[in-house]
């Protein structure tokens, strides 16, 4: 059985070393241990783990977080469906994230080894990434499972004297069980919206193809609107985080939630919202009541309200302890970009002054043709050897319905054209650009979708 200190340095590793990584060998240990400690178990079982336990578990725990996030990034986009030869690593990887959440299911006095969910959330993120129908049920299944044992270990601790390190604990880890939920809602409805001409369309049946879309809409809808929610309390949990116990720079056995916090639950929740706003046409035309029993017009107001709550916990300042200001990373500032270029295609002209300006594709405000340009060239400009980023399902889609959804959406803003040209002059931004046929595939889908009137460029 690991010691503290072995359990402790594997982890730090994890942290510390970009060369540690997950392997059969590892897991295998973290496994025996596991039942080792379900040696430790009696009937009735005490309320507290027993002294061997009691400093082991909480460190299981974290190695169980660190491993599983590990091998879950070695998981390929969409893994499913390519061919068993090329897929080996992905399916090592899926295969190791399901063993570490079982290890997870199997910890004995659980609630004081709270990060041990963060597997729960690894696998849901494994299945999603599968991007099949059934992988997407399972991903919204383990999310589920994730937040149910969250409660119920948060309830376990009642008013012991530990609670307040537990629940400390525990609001950590909601924070990414949140986190990842609202970000499977994002990649199941960027993955639809994105693929559908090569994954989803029924190309010899048009009416079982609009039936298809009709179908996907109203599901893809529900699901970023609850993962609105969902990035909603993952950003009022590190607001509390942060109000009670402050946010830290780095990960350590006692803390989890970083000083740059606010920034990811801000991003997917900005991204859900969008998409959903985007979507709002579409749901209206297909005769489907408005959320709450408001109108669609009312929804989109609302949409674009908790849009803009989200965008500025992005903005939110991050500073070191020592009072210096912490730049923005890389891949942050491309999303944030991504948000801005997204709504400028959704809502023409819509004033979003940006409050931290890191270029002055950011300075450009209200969103209108100008600020279009801009972002877009941010985003294509090269940087070593290779584009800063695309432009999200919105510059990726091949879901008809969905494209003229986004024109619906446009032309409530006064603005009854620009989408197709834009999409077409920017083929470039789209994610699988390289793909061999995929202009051809976007051409045809843009000349369907186009507006009566509307000539191509």
């Amino acid at each position: 059985m690991m010691d503290p200190d072995e359990l402790r340095g594997l982890c730090a590793g994890f942290r510390g070393d970009p060369k540690s990584h997950t392997d059969d060998v590892l897991i295998d240990r973290i496994v025996a241990d596991v039942e080792g400690y379900r040696g430790f178990l009696a009937d009735p079982r005490p309320q507290l783990p027993p002294e061997p336990l009691a400093g082991r578990l909480p460190l299981m725990g974290w190695l169980i977080y660190e491993a599983s996030w590990e091998a879950v990034q070695r998981v390929a986009t969409a893994f499913e469906l390519q061919p068993a030869d090329g897929r080996s690593g992905s399916d090592l990887a899926y295969r190791q994230v399901r063993r570490l959440a079982d290890a997870a299911r199997r910890l004995p006095w659980p609630e004081f080894a709270p990060r041990a969910l963060g597997a729960i959330r690894a696998q849901a993120l494994a299945e999603s990434k599968r991007d099949t129908q059934g992988g997407y049920d399972a991903a919204w299944i383990a999310h589920q499972e994730g937040r149910r044992r969250h409660q119920s270990y948060l309830d376990s601790h009642g008013n012991a004297p530990a609670r307040e390190r537990f629940a400390r604990d525990l609001d950590e880890v909601l924070l990414q069980l949140a986190l990842a939920e609202t970000g499977t809602a994002c990649r199941t409805a960027e993955r639809v919206i994105s693929r559908w001409a090569e994954e989803l369309a029924v190309a010899d049946d048009p009416q079982e193809n609009e039936a298809s879309q009709a179908r996907w809409v109203q599901r893809m809808f529900r699901e970023l609107s609850e993962g609105v929610q969902t990035g909603e309390l993952a950003i009022a949990t590190v607001t509390r985080v942060k109000q009670q116990y402050g946010l830290v720079e780095k990960v350590d056995e006692n803390r989890l939630a970083l000083v740059t916090g606010f920034q990811n639950p801000g991003i997917m929740t900005a991204r859900a919202a969008l998409l959903a706003l985007a979507l709002c046409p579409a749901m209206e035309r297909l005769g489907r009541s408005a959320p709450g029993g408001d109108s669609w017009k009312q929804a989109r107001a609302g949409l674009l309200e908790r849009f803009e709550a989200a965008y500025r916990s992005i903005e939110e300042p991050v500073v070191k302890a020592d009072g210096t200001p912490l730049p923005m990373r890389a891949e942050h500032q491309r999303s944030l970009v991504q948000i801005r270029l997204n709504l400028a295609l959704l809502m023409p002209g819509y004033p979003l002054p940006a409050r931290q300006p890191f270029d002055r594709c950011l300075e450009l405000n209200p969103l209108d043709d100008q600020a279009t340009q801009a972002l877009s060239e941010w985003l294509a400009t090269q940087v070593n050897g290779q584009r800063r980023g695309d432009a999200n399902a919105i510059g990726s889609a091949t879901m008809p319905s969905f494209i003229s959804s986004v024109v619906r959406c446009r032309s409530l803003s006064g603005v009854d054209s620009g989408y197709h040209e834009w999409r077409a002059a920017w083929f470039e931004l789209d994610r699988y650009t390289s793909e061999d046929g995929r202009e051809g595939r976007v051409k045809a889908v843009l000349d369907a979708t186009r507006p009566a009137g509307e000539h191509a460029s």
